[in-house]
């Protein structure tokens, strides 16, 4: 289950999962999400990106609102909702000091 965490401006609110710990922002005026971890779809294969070395062999891997996060990868650029998502995240995976 989500919660939502705050309204960051119309449109776009920040989220956090109940169970993973995963916060993310949606951008409901563009159609996208912002998060700091990178994501495949549920349907993909995280043994694929394995495989194809995206993601290292040693990557952890969390289910979550139908895509498949690798939290050992903390990948944050400048965009304010970028940061906003890492900020709150609590998945228990990497991320900087």
């Amino acid at each position: 289950m989500k919660t939502k965490l705050m309204d960051v401006r119309p449109y776009v609110a920040l989220y956090r999962d109940d169970r993973t710990g995963i916060a993310w922002v949606e951008n409901g005026s563009l159609g996208i999400a912002h998060s700091a971890h990178p994501n495949i779809d549920a349907s993909g294969s995280v043994r694929g990106m394995k495989d194809l070395g995206y993601w290292e062999r040693d990557a952890r891997a969390v289910r979550c609102r139908g895509f498949i996060y690798n939290i050992d990868t903390y990948v944050v650029s400048d965009n304010e909702l970028d940061q906003l998502a890492a900020k709150h995240c609590q998945c228990g995976g990497k991320h900087p000091n």
